[in-house]
Order: C-alpha cells, then structure tokens, then sequence
C-alpha cells in the first residue's frame, strides 16, 4: 500500500518509522511546506517530498497520515476523504469542536477509511491495564488517575505548541491522551469536567489539574504540565481502581534499565519505545485492507476534544462545565 506522511516534524517522524516497517507500506511522498523537512525525511525513507497537499490527492496513493499542526487537521482531513483517501489523523482530532464536527462528518461520507491516532490505546502496558479492567479483574471502576509530564516541547515548527490559541496548552494537546484512555478504560460517558491550573507570564497555561465525572460515577483526575524543568522528559504515571482491585503502573516502572553517562542524568532505556505507533499503524493499515470498522473512529476522537475544551472553558471561567448528552447534539 503506497502511503504518504502530511507533515514532516516530530510526530511524522514516529509515522514514518511505523510504516517502514510494515511489511505492506511503503512511504511514497512526504508534505511539508518547509521544503528542507520535506526533503530531509523523504530522502530517509525513498520518498518524494512535495510542497502542498494538492498535488498529493492527485496521486495513487492509497492512504496518509495527517501530522500537521492542530488547527490545520481539518481541511487536510477532509480534503483527502473527499478525494477517496484512508486518513490516520494524529490527535487531537481538531484545535476547535466545529473542525472535529466536520471531521467526524467527512467520515461518514466517507469512501475512506477514517481513525483518529491516540496512540495510548495501542501502547502494550496501556492495552493490557484497560483489557485487564474490561475483564472485570478490578470490579467495577472507581477512580482513575493519569499523570502525563514534561517539559515546554520546543521542537514544534515555529512554536506553535507554545501558542495557546494554536494548541489549547497541555490540557488540550498532551492530556487529551488522558481523557480519551480514562474513557476507553472505564466505558462511561464524561458528563462534567473541572479543571484548575497555573499560568505563565505570556498566557500559557502549562500545568492543570482536570477532574471528570462519568455518568457511572465513576471519577478520573488528570494532572498534565509543560513546566517541568528542561531534561526532564516525558513522565507517565496511572491508577484505575476498582470496587475490587488496583493497577498501577508507570513509564519508570517498565523501564527495563538505564544509561549512566560521566557528567550527565541518567536515562532509562523504556521496552515500549515506538511500539504503539508500530501497533497503530498496523491497526490501520489492516482496517483499510479489510474494510474496517475503524480502530478509533472519529466519534471517540471528538468525545476526548470535548472533553479537553470542557477542561480549557473551566480553567477560563472557574466554573465547573457541564457536557451535553449524548445524542442531545450533532454529532
């Protein structure tokens, strides 16, 4: 299956290597109006870099990923359905609900294939916590608990991460991956959403706590932060607990070692590596080959930018935000 990369940063990169090394992919084309991105990551896997994406919906391939700033996921997305192309969206599914809603519409009409890249859900402790928790083995959920941390992420093409108009801060671009995984986890449906935080001097927000209630009653607590001291890395730590039992885990915890180096921190060497987005690539690829359904449809993607908007309006207005009922609105 040829396949094209729609954006040549940080994240295409984890696309690109997922492909390579499927044994059905093979990466025809990358797109990155920065030509030297383009080129530099093309010429890595044979490609051929290209300067939009017009040119792209022209061409035999078959599917693409959409690696591209949030506020641009929308027009790329549609634009390639409608020309009859499987789309992988990395998440968040949209900067703003009225995006994601057309999204989420382009995916109806199809005829691509449409999924919405939380890579968590394909990440193995992530997998086996949530299939342990369907399986009953710790009753009925309770409470769930996510930490995700770091630091300001600088490699983003002329900062747009750090612009809190473009990404929505932490709350919307990194704990996304939490509310969409708690949700996943437990099957409820998020009905209200609480969230406090600290602002930095130029308006970012870049460390909030997020509290979610579910209509099971069940209650998850997401801490998220961009302001961890530099060299600090990406920290991840959860809790689901149950009317009859506990899982725990966290990234330092399945960690297999670790390097010392004169003169520097040490550094763990993690078992997960680019596992996930290997698994979600792979999950794709074989959706598209056999018709679907989709691994993460763009609903869910929608659902989880619901609720990290609820999170972004409660931070603003000190209020708790309260979500529609499902179904009580389009989609």
């Amino acid at each position: 299956m040829r396949v094209a990369l729609v954006g040549a940063g940080y994240i295409a990169g984890s696309h690109a290597a997922a492909y390579a090394a499927h044994p059905d992919a093979e990466i025809a084309y990358v797109v990155d109006p920065v030509a030297e991105k383009a080129a530099a990551l093309a010429e890595r896997y044979g490609a051929r870099p290209l300067a939009d994406v017009e040119a792209l919906l022209d061409s035999d391939v078959e599917a693409l990923s959409v690696c591209t700033p949030s506020p641009t996921h929308a027009d790329i997305a549609v634009a390639a359905l409608a020309a009859g192309k499987h789309v992988l969206c990395e998440k968040p599914v949209a900067r703003t609900l009225t995006d994601g809603e057309r999204i989420v519409e382009a995916g109806r009409r199809g005829p691509g294939l449409l999924m919405i890249g939380h890579v968590s859900r394909f990440e193995p402790d992530h997998r086996a916590a949530r299939d342990a928790v369907r399986a009953g083995r710790i009753g009925e959920v309770r409470m769930m608990s996510q930490s995700i941390t770091g630091e300001l992420p600088g490699w983003s093409e002329q900062g747009w991460l750090a612009d809190p108009d473009q990404s929505g801060g932490p709350l919307l671009d990194l704990a996304i991956h939490s509310f969409d995984y708690l949700t996943w986890v437990c099957g409820g449906v998020p009905e209200r959403v609480h969230a406090v935080g600290a602002t930095r001097p130029d308006g970012l927000v870049d460390y909030a706590v997020a509290t979610v209630r579910y209509d099971s009653g069940a209650l998850a607590v997401v801490e998220t932060s961009w302001a961890h001291p530099a060299g600090h890395g990406l920290e991840l730590a959860t809790e689901l607990s149950g009317s009859a039992g506990r899982i725990a885990w966290d990234y330092a915890g399945v960690a297999v070692g670790s390097v010392k180096r004169a003169g520097a921190a040490p550094q763990a060497i993690s078992q997960l590596g680019d596992r996930g987005f290997r698994a979600e690539v792979a999950a794709f690829l074989d959706a598209v080959a056999t018709g679907g359904p989709s691994p993460v449809p763009a609903e869910e993607g929608l659902l989880a930018l619901q609720v990290a908007l609820a999170a972004v309006e409660s931070l603003r207005t000190r209020r708790t935000v309260h979500l529609p009922r499902r179904g009580s609105e389009s989609p």
